[in-house]
């Protein structure tokens, strides 16, 4: 097969180039008009202050943005005391309109940091339409020292500057960032997901030049979100700001400004409701990778888990391949199923990094071009966005050189993107005391009656008020849910050989062929309706067919592995709440990608906190979608 033909040369090339010069326009400007790649704040400095071109505002006070949120936010909300005095394995929530460069969030990281306990996580909401460069961040944080340890952190793991939700951990799991990025008409529905917030930072531009930062109706969707021990602060006195805090429910008083400003508010919230108390025990069925995810972000809240597996041993249906590959199927349309995919691919990559294992292997992956629907999907993904911040084109000379494989196509590398080992992997994360497992226990005749699920296993009964089903393509044996199916996938492994030994990473087609794994490559993996686990010959020589757009030599079968997978009629999984169970199912072949941000949402919905998704993706991964 000839590496491309030249006109085709020719028009990657041409192609190439214009995206090049469209990726450098929108380094200097504002990026392409899509969610998957979001504007950047229009700024400049004034008098070495920072200065807002869109509300012709300054993000801060020229006195001292740093001293100014110390005093405005830190102490007008008392957080100094209640930091120290916060119980052990509590977590403190803190939300914020504004997020700017961070300063206010880097602030209250340092705080934090000193004045907590290692068990305790702060949840930190932050809400802004635009994000920073990471090269304007740098830049700029340089003339904040004191904040040089901090900002070091919230580089390493910098945001995508994409709308929508992103989840980034820091500080060893001590601090979770929430980034909601968007204009705020769209995003404030996502504060009606918020719940107990201990503490708003009320931090838009002047309510003159950005009203709609200060209006009545967001600030009763904020007054929601508050409980009876919940605070706010804003450096403004205005009279709007504090007619429409009193008419949403708020008592304030007004304060001494910071510096030559002569006031501020702070007050709190009528609510009557009490803050939620995390003392309880959930039940998980199923130990497969959504299993032992969930487990794990549940004991990390401080939750007690009693772990089921129908095996002898955890991982042992079909996340018990040897390896599988975790990169995203994404679209430039967006759609639930594109925002969804893009958000559970960045979120996944962040938490895989943030476990330290040697069973996340980051080695990329490259998704060849093989035919004229990837060409046009790879054709409008770069229309939108070029800037190989997410992905990048690669024709097929540099995909060669990356791989370590002799490659034909042209395709996109996802850098941040792998594969990991999901046995071991599952092993790591419920390696916790807060975890109680029990093997070679079949759970049967699961019910719910008035808000307790019961169950039994091996004849002895079982009450809950919180279930989690994470079975997989069992799941339909103990619940019925709508759109549910079940597919068969079968893996082809393949003896090494010299021109494939040194492949780096995998790559995907059609199929995929993997690095070596256990001295053997993976290569799969089939998708059919038969309804068994046994290897046949018929999916080995389909599986065969396809590595050839790969790699058009022959290969040698040494064995396979084959398993069924839970699917949904419309490709989302099914994650959420159903008679009274939480379901977290139908990840298909994309479980290690979608897996951890489905974990995160049952857990948060168990907690009663918010999750990594705006309302419309909840809806759509809904288990009453296909009612």
């Amino acid at each position: 097969m000839e590496c491309l033909k030249t006109r085709e040369l020719i028009k990657v090339y041409l192609l190439t180039k214009y995206l090049q010069e469209i990726s450098k326009e929108a380094d200097n400007n504002k990026g392409a008009n899509s969610f998957i790649n979001s504007e950047f704040a229009p700024f400049s400095l004034k008098n070495n202050s920072l200065f807002s071109e869109e509300f012709d505002d300054l993000y801060a006070s020229s006195k001292g943005a740093i001293e100014e949120c110390q005093h405005v936010f830190i102490n007008g909300n008392n957080l100094k005391e209640r930091f120290r005095n916060l119980g052990s394995s509590s977590n403190f929530f803190i939300a914020e309109i504004g997020f700017g460069i961070g300063l206010n969030f880097l602030t209250t990281c340092k705080n934090w940091l000193n004045l907590t306990k290692h068990n305790q996580v702060l949840e930190f909401y932050t809400f802004d339409r635009y994000l920073f460069q990471l090269k304007d961040f740098k830049k700029i944080l340089t003339s904040s020292p004191e904040l040089k340890e901090y900002s070091a952190e919230l580089e390493e793991k910098y945001p995508k500057n994409i709308e929508g939700i992103q989840k980034i951990s820091l500080f060893g799991g001590r601090v979770s960032l929430n980034l909601i990025i968007g204009d705020i008409n769209q995003t404030r529905e996502y504060i009606r997901l918020i719940n107990q917030v201990d503490a708003w930072f009320l931090d838009g531009f002047s309510p003159s030049k950005n009203p709609e930062l200060w209006s009545q109706e967001l600030f009763m969707d904020i007054n929601k979100t508050c409980h009876k021990e919940s605070t706010f602060s804003t450096y403004t006195a205005s009279g709007l700001v504090k007619n429409n805090l009193r008419e949403s429910g708020f008592n304030f008083t007004k304060i001494k400004g910071f510096s030559n400003k002569r006031h501020m508010l702070s007050g709190n919230s009528l609510s009557k409701t009490k803050r939620n108390s995390l003392n309880k025990k959930v039940a998980v069925i199923g130990t497969g990778i959504t299993g032992c995810m969930l487990s794990y972000m549940l004991a990390r809240k401080g939750i007690e888990v009693d772990l089921f597996e129908q095996s002898e041993s955890i991982c042992s249906a079909a996340s018990s391949h040897e390896m599988l590959v975790t990169y995203p199927r994404l679209s430039a349309h967006d759609s639930p199923f594109g925002r969804f995919n893009l958000q559970s691919y960045i979120y996944a990559t962040n938490f895989y990094d943030n476990l330290h294992t040697a069973a996340w292997k980051k080695t990329g992956v490259i998704l060849l071009n093989h035919d004229e629907s990837t060409e046009k999907r790879q054709s409008s993904l770069l229309e939108k966005r070029s800037d190989g911040m997410i992905y990048q084109y690669v024709n097929c000379d540099e995909a060669t050189e990356i791989s370590g494989i002799k490659l034909e196509l042209n395709g996109l590398l996802y850098k941040d993107a792998g594969y990991i080992l999901p046995n071991e992997i599952c092993r790591f994360l419920i390696d916790s005391p807060k975890i109680n497992l029990f093997t070679s226990s079949e759970v049967k005749n699961l019910s719910t009656s008035k808000g307790i699920t019961s169950f039994t296993v091996n004849e002895k009964d079982y009450e809950y008020k919180d279930v989690c089903l994470c079975a997989g393509s069992d799941t339909s044996k103990l619940i019925e849910i709508e759109g549910f199916n079940r597919k068969r996938g079968q893996v082809t492994h393949i003896k090494t050989r010299d021109n494939i030994s040194n492949i780096k990473l995998p790559v995907c087609a059609k199929g995929y062929i993997s690095p070596q794994v256990n001295d053997l490559h993976i290569v799969g993996s089939s998708y059919s309706d038969e309804d068994h686990a046994e290897l046949t010959e018929e999916e080995h020589l389909s599986n065969l067919r396809n590595l050839r757009l790969i790699y058009d030599d022959d290969v040698v079968v040494d064995s396979g592995r084959a398993g069924l997978r839970a699917v949904s009629k419309d490709h989302m999984p099914i994650v959420g709440e159903k008679d009274g169970i939480y379901i977290n199912t139908c990840h298909g072949s994309r479980a290690s990608v979608t897996a951890p941000i489905s974990a995160e949402i049952i857990s948060n919905l168990i907690a009663n906190e918010a999750p990594p998704v705006m309302k419309r993706e909840l809806e759509h991964l809904s288990p009453k979608r296909f009612n």
